[in-house]
């Protein structure tokens, strides 16, 4: 019985993982993108578009970011500065500014526009934020 446990216990975790890994890389309007690519994000009414990108670690990426709002003023942030994520943007209404990123190492880190207005929530606090993972890069 012992080593039935000690098996189990081995197991659950490990496949627990493997299944995590594969619904993150297969949820839906998660967009990955081919190294040295383009991932096009718009930012407007509050939100980002997509909100979940995928990237592998190691590899350029350029992010195109959009904002679509006639007149609010949006950023892009992503702060992650151990995997060589420091990116901090203005992108202005109707404007469009690209940035490039090479995320070092894996793991699932938030991007965010950190505007606020005085006397309101933040643009984060109604919603703004979305995630980017990174995936190892594949052994050759």
């Amino acid at each position: 019985m012992t080593r039935y446990l000690t098996v189990y216990t081995g197991i659950v975790p490990t496949l627990t993982r493997v299944f995590s890994v594969w619904l993150l890389l297969n949820a839906p309007g998660l967009q990955a993108a081919p190294p040295g690519q383009t991932i096009s994000i718009e930012l407007g009414d509050y939100r980002f578009a997509p909100r979940q990108i995928s990237i592998t670690a190691g590899e350029t990426v350029q992010l195109e970011l959009t904002n679509t709002d006639g007149l609010t003023p949006h950023n892009f942030t992503l702060q992650a500065k151990d995997a060589g994520l420091d990116v901090d943007v203005d992108v202005g209404a109707g404007k469009t500014h690209s940035v490039e990123i090479t995320p070092l190492l894996p793991g699932t880190y938030t991007f965010l526009c950190n505007k606020k207005l005085p006397f309101m929530k933040s643009h984060r606090d109604r919603g703004m934020e979305g995630t980017l993972i990174v995936v190892p890069a594949s052994p050759e």
